[in-house]
């Protein structure tokens, strides 16, 4: 099969998949007047997704509840993600070129004919309960739109992956009623909600389901996140690459803020309020650390302590919660990944409030 490389250069492989998921779509087609439309569309973007997108799909067909389509759209792919598809009962939506996570959601949900969109992302894995779990929510008249949660457990187990596994996990059980988010890792709303409020949001990944999440609360849509609904998130992390994820999503997020002014006072992120303070103050700390000991200031090494205590006390839940879920080492050696982490994103909050007013809004 193409997607343990057997066959990744054969030609008449791949003509073969593509020539069984046409037979599938036809059908599907022919059959689409007789069929009452499924409970549940999954849409799911693909770009370049070969490494894990077998894994995702196998995962979702082994769901126990059966009532739902899957629709891959291929976001110009180059690789073998498409083959791999054509190997599933799957319908393949190719878009006019790489148009990017948002747009090519987009141009899913309106192939779509299920009345509940499930969004995961080609490197999401479900749970056998997952889709139903959906299903049987949506039952429920006050809910429009729900967000999964990443499972604590993950197969990376660097500190940068599982550091950032566990932010986006603790950032999102926190989040209690109707929340202005929109998590689109893996995240459900029903459909006509979603194509009454859709835009073509951002071409790169980086905060349109927070843009998305806060226009669907503007509009009353109710979201809420479903803590049972846990999925794996397939993503490794270096040290380098989520900082660099930080930086470009304070920057990002600075502008959104500055977008919506009516906005500032209240914080509609998943971003605790507490780790936003400890920003600037991670900055002051190390600002004046410096002063004392590399000037010999004796005073600002004392508001530094105190600076330091401060940043840790702002941010103790999230280390406890490191901490009940991996042990006492992981979360020592989280500390300085925080800081590090505080700097960056003030370091891009920066840049995003000098940029904003040189016409970079997004």
């Amino acid at each position: 099969m193409p997607s343990n490389g057997s066959h990744a250069n054969d030609p008449s492989s791949t003509r073969a998949n593509r020539v069984t998921s046409m037979a599938r779509w036809l059908s599907r087609r022919r059959g689409a007047q007789a069929q009452p439309a499924p409970k549940v569309s999954v849409v799911i973007p693909v770009y370049n997704a070969e490494a894990t997108l077998k894994e995702c799909l196998t995962r979702l067909f082994e769901s126990r509840y059966r009532d739902f389509e899957v629709i891959i759209v291929d976001d110009g792919c180059t690789d073998q993600s498409p083959a791999i598809a054509g190997t599933f009962p799957v319908r393949i939506v190719p878009t006019s070129g790489r148009v990017g996570p948002a747009a090519a959601r987009n141009l899913g949900a309106r192939m779509a004919m299920g009345e509940v969109l499930f969004f995961i992302d080609s490197d999401v894995m479900v749970r056998p309960e997952s889709v139903g779990l959906l299903a049987e929510s949506f039952e429920a008249p006050d809910v429009d739109g729900l967000c999964g949660v990443q499972a604590a457990q993950m197969r990376y187990t660097n500190i940068a992956s599982q550091y950032k596994n566990l932010w986006m996990r603790w950032t999102y059980l926190r989040q209690t009623g109707d929340v202005p988010l929109f998590y689109t890792t893996a995240a459900a709303i029903r459909r006509e909600a979603f194509l009454r409020v859709f835009d073509q949001g951002y071409a790169t990944p980086n905060v349109e389901d927070t843009a998305f999440g806060q226009k669907l609360a503007r509009l009353g849509v109710r979201v809420r996140v479903h803590p049972d609904l846990e999925v794996e998130h397939v993503k490794q992390y270096s040290l380098w690459s989520m900082l660099r994820t930080d930086f470009t999503r304070a920057v990002s997020l600075t502008r959104l803020k500055l977008r919506h002014p009516g906005d500032i006072a209240q914080n509609n992120t998943s971003v605790p309020s507490s780790y936003m303070a400890s920003v600037p103050l991670a900055a002051l700390t190390l600002a004046a650390v410096f002063l004392g000991v590399g000037l010999g200031l004796h005073g600002t090494s004392a508001v530094g302590a105190a600076g330091a205590a401060g940043v840790m006390g702002l941010n103790w839940e999230f280390l406890t919660a490191i901490r009940r879920s991996d042990g006492w080492m992981r979360m020592v050696a989280a500390v300085p990944v925080l800081w590090l982490e505080l700097l960056v994103v003030g370091a891009g909050t920066a840049v995003g409030l000098v940029s904003y007013p040189f016409g970079r809004r997004y």
